[in-house]
């Protein structure tokens, strides 16, 4: 997965029983609380109408710390969970079931009906594949327990564990339902919103997380944590300047926020000014900044150095902050390649001519693929402005079904799990992607999008199990396309970005990929180049659609006007007339990419073949 942004609330790590907020210390002389409220609200309207202005920000900054120092609201400490049952769901987790409930039968021997050690019996059913019984325990515990406000939380948040680890997607319904109820007996409870907000986030109930994060900033005005995530929000549902003054707002707050950091470079609207870059530099310093935080803060100067023009600093930023992050990664997450010896050796003509018409025969879905920050966004969003096309976003389905597939047969290497796949398995398969992709489908338009860059690496199995499916390579001249990664911090999924020979192999590997699927599925695939969709595009644009299938309309020219939910780097660009604004941006830093170019070798004069 591309994730370039991540929210940074995890259900798994709230609780339910954080209690509401309690009144701060009280106002100093400036004014009373619901002043200075007002006030930071006045300052972050200003920098939403105009954020490139830097006194906005300045006066921003200013009201924060103004409204930081006369007392904030603090959060008292959440209910323990008993013991036993804390080491119950250890051991849950760990996967040791028989032993977790043990202890748990114990337990509500000494204490019954106990609601936490209820909940986690009802997991472990669930767990086993007793449904039923799960079902039972989940709805008995809801009457016992039917005016407690935490047990409610906590019935909550365990349905959204089974929902996650079973594939139970009603649950996660259920899940929201039963914390609703929460709030109901006890508004205000901070671990319940911030639960519930993720939830949100996670089935894209956007504006009902956006508004469940407003009520946690009312309770929490001071959390650089809730105004990050609430700006990437805005940011996903194209409110911009808001974005921009929720992250303003972050960084005041707490300076080392890397995220925040890293959050305002990756809006283009956004600028930064030298008190920023200072305070950036400052946090650096600080030996309590996280590493995650430096390397963030690392991509984040050197956004606001390339801004200031001065590329060697931000060359210099990039390299600190690549090499960061390359050190952070695990062993086995460093190998970094397309695989094409792997793609080349199974998915051949013979291979193919065998499979023929195997599969589930839907048209309806449309890959986009290729190296990320290749333009493929730009694509979704030219077809989702259509009226049979639904953009969706990165899917990950596919990654799922390999891992399922592999799962399904232990310790068979993949290349005779491919080859010895039936026709049965084929058109199960299909159906399967069809049944997990429409989860992140909301209409019922004939045709949808799955942009996950990486599912090249898939195309064999796209093929074998929707024979039928589009499939658009989105391809950008190599070294804007390097150069675009190399300068995008990714939270995850993009181990070859971070090093710049490792980024030329494995651009080299895509290419290569794709020019043998050309050869052993000819005209199956079909190749925008992003420079001739920005220079020449609604001839490009016919091309693609008639491609799809579907007739011309002209809201695809007008892409920038369709409003959905974006949440790729890319979203201010898709809601903006095409324009060559990225074209030939590695030329600043030509000097210190000499590993790259060697590693492309001839691609730059030949990646259009």
């Amino acid at each position: 997965m591309t994730q370039s942004d991540s929210l940074e609330t995890d259900p798994s790590q709230s609780h339910p029983a954080s209690a509401q907020a309690d009144a701060g210390a009280g106002a100093d002389d400036h004014g009373s609380d619901e002043d200075l409220r007002r006030a930071c609200d006045q300052a972050r309207a200003a920098v939403a109408a105009d954020p490139r202005d830097p006194d906005a920000a300045a006066r921003l900054s200013e009201a924060i710390q103004l409204h930081a120092r006369s007392g904030s609201r603090k959060a008292s400490g959440s209910l323990p969970i008993p013991p036993p049952v804390e080491e119950a769901r250890k051991l849950i987790v760990a996967g040791s079931l028989e032993e977790a409930e043990v202890i748990l039968r114990h337990h509500l021997q000494v204490v019954r009906n106990e609601q936490s050690a209820m909940h986690s019996m009802g997991e472990i059913a669930a767990m086993c594949g007793f449904r039923e019984d799960a079902e039972r325990i989940f709805s008995r515990s809801a009457e016992i327990h039917a005016g407690s406000a935490e047990a409610w939380a906590d019935l909550g948040m365990t349905l959204h564990r089974v929902a996650c680890q079973k594939d139970y997607p009603e649950f996660i319904f259920e899940s929201v339902n039963a914390l609703d109820e929460a709030l109901r007996l006890h508004p205000g409870l901070e671990g319940v919103l911030a639960y519930k907000a993720a939830i949100l986030v996670q089935t894209r109930a956007l504006d009902r997380g956006i508004a469940t994060y407003e009520e946690l900033l009312s309770l929490r005005p001071h959390s650089s944590a809730y105004w990050t995530n609430y700006a990437y929000l805005l940011k996903t549902v194209g409110e911009f300047g808001r974005g921009v003054a929720a992250y303003r707002t972050a960084v005041t707050v707490d300076p080392g926020n890397g995220s925040a950091w890293w959050g305002l470079a990756n809006l283009k609207l956004a600028r930064f000014f030298p008190a920023d870059i200072a305070l950036m530099e400052e946090g650096l310093a600080g030996s309590e900044v996280s590493e995650t935080a430096r390397i963030e803060i690392n991509f984040a100067l050197a956004k606001a150095h390339d801004q200031a023009r001065n590329y060697e600093e931000a060359g210099r930023r990039l390299a600190e902050g690549n090499a960061l992050r390359r050190a952070a990664q695990l062993p086995e997450e460093a190998l970094a390649t397309g695989d094409f010896g792997f793609v080349s050796r199974v998915f051949t003509r013979k291979f193919f001519a065998s499979h023929k018409n195997w599969g589930n025969p839907s048209p309806g879905p449309i890959f986009i693929l290729g190296m990320p920050r290749a333009g493929s966004t730009l694509i979704e969003q030219i077809l989702a402005s259509h009226p049979a096309i639904e953009g969706t976003e990165e899917l990950f389905v596919l990654l799922q079904l390999a891992g399922e597939l592999s799962r399904a047969q232990p310790g068979i290497p993949a290349a005779r799990l491919y080859k010895d796949l039936s026709r049965q398995a084929a058109h199960d398969l299909g159906s399967r992607y069809l049944e997990v992709a429409g989860r992140s489908r909301t209409g019922d338009r004939p045709f949808f999008t799955d942009k996950n860059p990486y599912n090249w690496r898939y195309i064999g199995l796209i093929h074998c199990i929707l024979p039928n499916a589009r499939i658009i390579d989105a391809r950008r001249n190599p070294l804007d396309c390097c150069f675009a990664n190399y300068s995008q911090h990714y939270q995850a999924g993009a181990n070859f970005s971070y090093d710049l020979h490792t980024l030329g192999n494995f651009y080299t590997d895509y290419i290569r990929t794709m020019r043998h699927f050309d050869e052993v599925l000819p005209g199956r695939i079909h190749r925008v180049i992003h420079e001739d969709l920005v220079d020449d595009f609604e001839p490009e644009v016919r091309r693609l659609l008639d491609y799809v299938g579907v007739p011309f309309d002209e809201a695809c020219l007008k892409f920038y006007e369709t409003e959905r939910p974006v949440h790729t780097p890319s979203s201010e660009q898709v809601r903006q007339p095409i324009n060559r604004s990225g074209f030939d941006k590695w030329r600043n830093y030509e000097p210190q990419l000499g590993p790259l170019i060697e590693a492309l070798g001839d691609l730059p004069q030949t990646y259009r073949e």
